[in-house]
């Protein structure tokens, strides 16, 4: 028996900022809502991809109405880009704009109602990106956002270690060389990514992931800030915190929070980083409060024009 989704999903190729380098993208279409659509722009955190858990979020949201996009950065999922795997806060950033730019082209879409929405890494591109008065975003929603607060790690042989093949990495790519690679998440004492307790087992549970990380990606957390303009915010914004997230601190959201002049709401729900996730004990909280925050500040805001 076939099952009936209240949308359309279509593969889509989105031109990046590069020639021949296009991001590759899911578009959702709400089958019963009127266009110009709402649209929700996507991307996944660190070292991850559109495959692992992204798509439950598009659906709940395109099934109340919202058109989505969700999208690969380059060198990451099924995107283009080479060499593979490398984290560069700028180039994530410029994707995103892309994206924005193509959606406000699209007759489907409302170019007046463009949404961001990130998660743990783009939760913070998302919150940097609002911060720029002529994207003109209308609602932002970051989920266990990074926001550029965090206390420096212990100096330790294993820190010591991740610096110098970080810095390895960064001189054999100025040369034009090969990256060197370490693990995206690995056991706490070891070199990596991400290292926190938990960190292996939730990026398993998001779904197919290769693991790898070229090691001078881990040198962009150290000097990326999107808590820094939050004073430039003027759309709506939902921060969804976990009290207890040992990857991206909760005083982050705090920070945010204190500083944005524009509606800024809240959420804090007690658990760990992975928990918000589909499959986690406190995804269906997370979710309820976007749903939540789109009715209040998106809905409603429409009603008015």
């Amino acid at each position: 028996m076939s099952t009936e989704f209240p949308f359309v999903k279509t593969s889509i190729k989105i031109p990046s900022c590069l020639p021949d380098w296009n991001l590759d993208a899911w578009r959702y279409l709400p089958k019963q809502a009127s266009k110009p659509y709402p649209v929700i722009i996507m991307a996944h955190g660190f070292a991850s991809n559109k495959l692992m858990a992204l798509a439950p979020y598009a659906e709940a949201f395109t099934s109340a109405g919202y058109a989505c996009v969700v999208f690969d950065y380059r060198r990451w999922g099924a995107s283009d880009g080479e060499p593979r795997h490398i984290l560069y806060v700028t180039e994530q950033l410029e994707d995103y704009r892309t994206v924005i730019k193509f959606c406000r082209q699209q007759p489907e879409f409302n170019p007046k109602q463009v949404i961001l929405w990130g998660t743990s890494f783009s939760g913070g591109h998302v919150v940097t990106l609002a911060s720029e008065p002529r994207l003109n975003i209308a609602a932002v929603i970051a989920q266990c956002p990074f926001l550029g607060v965090f206390s420096s790690p212990p100096l330790t042989v294993v820190a010591l270690k991740t610096l110098a093949y970080a810095l390895f990495d960064a001189l054999k790519q100025a040369l034009g060389l090969a990256p060197f690679y370490v693990p995206a998440a690995a056991p706490p004492g070891t070199v990596g990514g991400l290292t926190a307790p938990g960190s292996t087992e939730g990026m398993q549970m998001l779904g197919p992931c290769p693991n790898e990380v070229s090691a001078s990606s881990i040198l962009e957390f150290l000097a990326y800030a999107p808590h820094a303009h939050a004073e430039l915010i003027r759309c709506p914004v939902l921060l969804v915190s976990v009290v207890e997230d040992n990857l991206c601190d909760i005083k982050g959201v705090e920070e945010v929070g204190r500083k944005c002049l524009a509606v800024v709401e809240i959420v804090r729900v007690n658990g760990d980083h992975f928990e918000v996730y589909p499959g986690g004990r406190l995804h269906d909280a997370s979710l309820g409060a976007q749903l939540a925050f789109l009715r209040q500040h998106v809905e409603e805001s429409s009603r008015s024009w």
